[in-house]
């Protein structure tokens, strides 16, 4: 089945092509295999916060799994966090894929850039009602401060269970402790991308 898919990125990889190969890759491919882009970069430009916010949560309204592109500095962008957090939230499949190896419009290819769920983390409260989101900046933990909590509830893409056998609670995990990466050109993207969509579909909601 097709899945509306929330692509978030960098938009330097939009101008060098990378993210385009991953976005387009459906017009090659045959109609059960078809994903439907939700990327909302054509329209961010010149947008107030207030505004920015409410064209992703527009943007993620009717999808079910958000793909964060990977380029060289997509970890230090501000609302690609916002994006991967508002996803969480939402209940939204997530998974990462670097596409450094893409050649951009000139032929050339780029280091690997950090890991933004790396860079990304969810603390949950002793009492395990809520979820506190933080970002790793100037080497330190910090609440992220553009959506700092959430409640802990079965429609995230992550539900922290409780009861006496949970051991969630009060812990913080790395958002790459919870969700995979993959590489575009060494895991053959073109090929794979139904799948991990369908897996990243297919854990939302999981309980730990």
């Amino acid at each position: 089945m097709a899945r509306h898919v929330f692509f978030s990125f960098h938009y330097k990889d939009v101008v060098d092509f990378r993210a385009n190969v991953v976005r387009n890759a459906w017009l090659t491919k045959d109609k059960e295999s078809v994903f439907y882009d939700k990327s909302i970069w054509e329209e961010s430009q010149l947008k107030g916060v207030a505004a920015l916010k409410k064209l992703i949560e527009d943007g993620l309204h009717h999808t079910s799994i958000t793909t964060v592109l990977i380029g060289s500095n997509t970890f230090e962008r501000p609302w690609v966090k916002y994006e991967i957090f508002k996803s969480f939230e939402d209940g939204n499949g997530l998974f990462g894929i670097y596409i450094n190896k893409i050649k951009c419009k000139n032929g050339n290819i780029l280091p690997r850039g950090p890991n933004p769920f790396d860079y990304l983390g969810v603390k949950v409260a002793i009492d395990g009602k809520t979820i506190d989101f933080y970002e790793y900046v100037d080497s330190k933990w910090q609440i992220f401060k553009k959506l700092p909590q959430i409640s802990n509830k079965r429609s995230n893409t992550v539900y922290f269970s409780s009861g006496i056998l949970s051991t969630a609670w009060g812990k913080f995990y790395k958002l790459s402790q919870l969700f995979p990466t993959y590489c575009w050109v060494d895991n053959s993207g073109y090929d794979n991308f139904t799948r991990w969509v369908e897996n990243a579909y297919l854990q939302r909601g999981y309980e730990k």
